[in-house]
Parts: C-alpha cells; structure tokens; sequence
C-alpha cells in the first residue's frame, strides 16, 4: 500500500470511538466501535446497495446491537473481541467501499494465526470497482483488526474468514435477484475472490438465522484467505466460530439447546484433524466449462471433486 503512514488517529468523542489512518495518498479508512457513531451509517449507505438476499442482510439495527456487545463482550470466552464497521474514502471524503467485522485474539501456539477476523459484510461502490480496492479493503480490515485488539504487529497476520454465496444452492430467482442486485455474476465473485487467495472450509458451515424473522441460511460457502496451510487448525475455528454466532449473528443471545451454531461447534469438538482447504479455481473452470454440476448439492462438494480432476 503505497504511502501508507505507520501511526494511527484515535479520536474520541463522547459517544463515539474512531479509528482511522491513511492507506495511500489519496485513500483514508475509518472505522468506529461504537453504535452512535456516524460511520455506521456512511457504512450502511453503501451496504444497503448491496445486499438484498433476505436472511444474508442485516438491518442497521442489527449493526447497532454487534457494536453494542463491544463493552460486555469484550472479554467473552476468554478471548478478546472487538467489532467494528469500516469506510474507505477518497480525498474528497467520497465513500467508495466498506467493511463490517468481528476481530477475536486466538491462542491456539505459536504456529497458528493469533486472531481472526470474521469478514461478516465488505463492499465496493459500483462506480469504484476495477481499480484493487477490495484488497485494499481486506488489507485495511487486517490493519484495523491489530489495532483494535492491540496486537504486536509481529509474527503471523489474523486468519480472515468470510461467508459466500454458494451458486448451486441459490434458486435461480436469489441467483438472477442477487446479481442484478450486486452488478457481480455468482461465479465471477467466487473467481475475484480466488485470485484474493480464498479457499473454500470443507466443513458443512450454517448460518444460524440473523434475527427472529430470518431463517437459517445453509446456502452459504465458508471460506478462508490467505490461510496459511492445507487446513485450518479445528480448535481455531472453533473458537473463532463461537466468537461469531454469539456476537455478530445471535447479537449476545443465548442458542436453544440443539440450535444450529452448537451443533457445528461440537462437530468441531469432537475431532482434532485440520479442516481441509479446498481450492474454489477448480470448480469454477468445471461450470465455466459447462459441466454438469446436478449431482452435486453444494459448490464444496464441487470443489472437492474438481480439485482432485484438475
């Protein structure tokens, strides 16, 4: 990132907690934990433009309840936590992309990641896109992520996770709806994203329902980037995905007995194997090319299979 200043600007104001730092000559981010705080809702123009598929989106409510668990969830599970909401500007103060995330400290040893970063919502304005902004952006929430749980700035970056659509899990209505929505084609996202270094979590990954009046969403693919190794580390993710049900997507709330977000963490528990990276290349080559994909009932198991086919 070139022209990239080392300190950062803390302002503190009373009902509000930002950070932010130059990213290039002419790129600022800035990012704030807290609920009242107006970059939320410079956030939330942009992401309102971006996302339409019912039980993927988040309402600004449901922003403002994450950044509110930041003071009782801090500590939570013995890990430390922060959420946080990010905007990238140009030098007129034009916004043209943000960020929504959850950062949590790990301690899984000295070879694994120290944090991770649950990438919940990222976006690009149509009008910015076509000029590397989203790796900006991701290289950004890194930045942001150290800052807010203190981290040392040595050693390995926080691991970085993030939902996807899956394509053969859409119906063809979310799949048309979704695109013409977002300006981006299912599969030339997976494509933008695999060349960002993402590979797809062999792991049956659930979203448990956002809030009341959503639904559980199992046509999502969990992908890891830039993760270091042929697989995540069981217990990391575990703990990682505990940090996440709890804060960004049960906003602090206590799951049913047999929910969702238990069962995935105690498939977790009960194995110690790495869950295995699958390469998402593979399987878009094989429906760019025009394969037949029926026999499969989720892009993951496309990927398995096309990655060992080449």
């Amino acid at each position: 990132m070139n022209g990239h200043r080392q300190e950062f600007d803390i302002t503190q104001a009373p009902n509000n907690r930002e950070i932010s730092f130059a990213l290039t000559d002419d790129l600022r981010v800035v990012a704030s934990d807290d609920p009242a705080s107006p970059v939320l809702l410079r956030f939330f123009s942009g992401y309102d433009r971006a996302f339409i598929l019912p039980d993927e989106r988040e309402e600004l409510s449901g922003f403002k309840a994450c950044l509110a668990l930041n003071g009782t969830y801090r500590h939570a599970f013995g890990r430390v936590h922060a959420e946080l909401v990010a905007i990238v500007e140009d030098a007129s103060g034009t916004v043209l992309g943000g960020a929504n995330f959850l950062a949590t400290t790990i301690n899984r040893g000295a070879m694994q990641p120290p944090a991770s970063i649950a990438l919940n919502y990222v976006y690009v304005e149509a009008a910015a896109r076509g000029r590397g902004l989203l790796r900006i952006i991701l290289q950004a929430v890194r930045m942001l992520a150290a800052r807010a749980l203190q981290l040392n700035g040595t050693g390995m970056q926080p691991a970085l996770f993030i939902e996807q659509n899956d394509p053969l899990r859409l119906t063809a209505e979310e799949y048309a709806a979704d695109t013409a929505y977002s300006g981006t084609d299912q599969i030339d996202r997976l494509a933008i994203w695999a060349r960002l270094g993402a590979r797809v979590l062999d792991f049956p990954y659930i979203q448990p329902p956002l809030s009341a009046g959503q639904h559980a969403d199992d046509g999502l693919i969990y992908a890891a980037i830039d993760y270091p190794g042929e697989g995540v580390d069981r217990g990391l993710l575990h703990d990682h995905l505990e940090s996440f049900f709890r804060i960004s997507v049960l906003k602090g709330e206590v799951e049913l007995p047999a929910g969702i977000a238990g069962a995935q963490l105690g498939a977790l528990a009960q194995c110690c194997a790495p869950v295995k990276l699958l390469a998402i290349e593979p399987a878009v080559r094989w429906i760019r090319a025009g394969q037949p994909t029926a026999r499969f009932d989720s892009f993951r198991a496309l990927a398995a299979v096309a990655e060992k086919e080449g």
